[in-house]
């Protein structure tokens, strides 16, 4: 079974609607979910896309860093299944 990928972004909440609407222009290219809003009312998505589509979804992404600030996530900072990063004295 093929599993789906993954990336994780960040970006004002206000804006949340507009990615919506830009995502479903291009076909329904990823799926997200919200992890929720920071202090600074920040929005996380999390978005699932088809293995092999991480080239498209980044372009996409890059396109919609022109219309509002986004913020690409280190997926191993969210991602309970990434492998965990070993520590200071840890071998």
């Amino acid at each position: 079974m093929t599993r789906s990928e993954a990336l994780y972004i960040r970006l004002a909440r206000a804006h949340v609607a507009l990615f919506r609407f830009l995502l479903e222009a291009h076909e329904n290219l990823a799926l997200f979910s919200s992890l929720g809003t920071d202090a600074q009312g920040r929005e996380t998505l999390l978005l699932r896309f088809a293995p092999g589509a991480g080239a498209e979804v980044r372009r996409f992404l890059e396109a919609a860093a022109t219309e509002f600030p986004l913020e690409l996530l280190p997926v191993a900072q969210h991602d309970p299944q990434a492998p965990a990063s070993k520590g200071r004295g840890q071998a």
